[in-house]
């Protein structure tokens, strides 16, 4: 019987914790695994997946909203093999069309699900419109954290908004750059204390991110880390168990109404 596909929203709520990194690792760790992984980059101002990549895809999803394209342009096969697909290609091309540019990705994403077993959607950081349109689709939210106050103080932002709205919404949690497993577990258990306390519920704690001078060289080559043996690979490889042995089916959460 075929597999349902899943949709993961990846968030944060700053910018600068490596949610993007986290994104492009864990598509490239679920295709290694044998997943058929569709990754879209839904920032509507300056996308970085396909930076992190080096790819560069020959249409946006704006393009095909305003007719220039056809599908298939729009869906690029990456030298990793999973799909890579671009909300917009520069800053600034969604301004005047973002009703369009919704509805496309609504289609879209109905194509995506018939022909891959994940897709990972990479919204850009904090609760702005596409943030809300990634986590109304996803069955599950996957927040990126770490150990610093202003980063925690965003992402209790963006639960509260979440939670509000969508009280039984499944959020799952990674920490990134955390030195040993412990501080990450640290990290993760006081965040989970705060939105207990004041929101009551707490995000699910799916794993967690060594910090690593070979994500900092990844990122200047432009390829995944996980491409490379090593802790992060292995990182990687947990949190992508964990997402196909347990996703948590949830209708929309109804944020974009």
């Amino acid at each position: 019987m075929k597999r349902r596909s899943t949709v993961v929203a990846i968030v944060s709520g700053k910018g600068g914790v490596g949610k993007s990194v986290t994104a492009v690792n864990l598509a490239e760790t679920l295709a290694v695994m044998g997943e058929r992984v569709a990754l879209l980059d839904a920032d509507f101002g300056q996308g970085a997946c396909g930076i992190l990549l080096n790819e560069t895809p020959l249409a946006s999803v704006l393009d095909l909203a305003l007719g220039r394209v056809e599908l298939d342009d729009v869906l690029h096969p990456t030298r990793s093999g999973f799909t890579l697909v671009q909300a917009v290609a520069e800053p600034g091309q969604a301004d005047g069309h973002h009703e369009a540019l919704y509805r496309t990705l609504d289609w879209l994403l109905k194509e995506l699900r018939h022909t891959h077993t994940f897709v990972l959607i990479d919204a850009p950081a904090g609760t702005e419109g596409p943030v809300r349109w990634a986590l109304d689709r996803a069955q599950l939210g996957l927040l990126v954290i770490v150990g610093e106050p202003t980063a925690i103080a965003d992402a209790y932002r963006l639960c509260k908004l979440l939670w509000q709205r969508a009280p039984h919404y499944p959020l799952g949690c990674v920490v990134n750059f955390a030195d040993t497993e412990a501080e990450a577990r640290s990290v993760a258990d006081r965040f989970a204390e705060l939105t207990h306390h004041f929101l009551h519920h707490q995000p699910m704690y799916l794993g967690w991110v060594p910090f690593s001078v070979q994500v900092r060289q990844s990122v200047h080559r432009q390829q995944p880390a996980v491409q490379s043996p090593g802790p992060v690979r292995n990182a990687f490889q947990r949190l992508a168990e964990a997402l196909v042995r347990g996703v948590v089916e949830q209708p929309a959460s109804c944020l974009t109404s």
